[in-house]
């Protein structure tokens, strides 16, 4: 392996010579992270919840390499009621969440309470397909965990880390033989397993890719691939905000612009504000496309 450092905003997948049997992918996001966050003001807590979501999210798309988005949702009962997070096949990524009456030093199941971990595939063509499992865990990396357990007939895991700096993510996965039998041996997988848990957090969030791979793996003579570059991207719009207010039905929407001069659409992801007022009222009620963006 060459070039042993740490990748930026990339996602990168491995193949090791002496272990051909094992996928492992490694997400590390610096820049992009704060960029995709910081405007949100949400408490450091619920940031770094994101940030791992996001992370893992990156990896599972990755994993999969199919044209579409990725999205990993997590709805709960606590404080925080969702957290989301997407992955488009162009690399793209977006996260946020929802919370009330947040204690900074709560913990994942005091944040969350009871609910559910959601992962969908949404393709471009073909099929949309969505797992569920209930929140069995007491972090991020747990429930993606268990959600390997539950759902996936290939052995998976991930170790994820979100620090002030930079998030990291490592996942390693046994790959199928034809008609989808795992290859890798019990010892192998357990050897990588093993190996894999002997990183800290603080390594794996400032050392992900090419370094933290070799220093893990090295005797089992990895090769990185190409690295994905991850990037945040936003796909709300102005007909998308006009959507979610037909959807209220025309005698609410009607009702709203009897109360108020305009209406105004905000997006949590990216912070852009959509305003609608009397005169978009007519388009608003029909499938016609919207006027240019009036955006405040």
């Amino acid at each position: 392996m060459t070039d042993l450092v740490a990748d930026q905003n990339a996602v990168r997948r491995y193949l090791c010579d002496d272990a051909p049997d094992a996928r492992l992918i490694t997400v590390r996001l610096g820049s992009t992270k704060d960029e995709m966050l910081d405007h949100q003001n949400m408490p450091d807590i619920l940031k770094s919840l994101c940030e791992e979501l996001v992370a893992a999210c990156c990896m599972l798309s990755h994993m999969l390499k199919f044209d579409g988005e990725m999205i990993v949702q997590i709805k709960g009962s606590g404080p925080v009621t969702m957290i989301v997070a997407e992955c488009s096949s162009e690399g793209r990524i977006r996260s946020t969440a929802q919370w009330h009456d947040l204690t900074e030093a709560a913990s994942f199941r005091e944040l969350l309470g009871t609910g559910y971990l959601a992962v969908t595939i949404d393709p471009k063509q073909g099929e949309r397909y969505q797992g569920i499992v209930p929140l069995e865990s007491d972090s991020i990396e747990g429930c993606i965990n268990h959600y390997f357990k539950s759902s996936e007939q290939l052995d998976t895991k991930l170790w994820l880390s979100s620090r002030e700096k930079s998030v990291g993510g490592l996942l390693i996965q046994r790959l199928p033989a034809e008609g989808g039998r795992a290859l890798l041996e019990d010892s192998n997988w357990q050897t990588l397993a093993t190996l894999a848990d002997t990183i800290t957090k603080k390594e794996l969030s400032s050392e992900a890719g090419p370094l933290l791979i070799y220093k893990l793996f090295h005797e089992l003579n990895p090769r990185g691939l190409d690295p994905w570059e991850i990037h945040f991207g936003c796909t709300c719009s102005r007909e998308r905000s006009a959507r979610a207010i037909r959807a209220l039905g025309e005698k609410e929407v009607k009702q709203l612009f009897l109360e108020r001069p305009s209406l105004k659409v905000d997006c949590h992801f990216c912070g852009q504000v959509y305003q609608y007022d009397h005169a978009d009222l007519e388009w608003l009620l029909s499938d016609q496309p919207p006027g240019s963006d009036t955006l405040q």
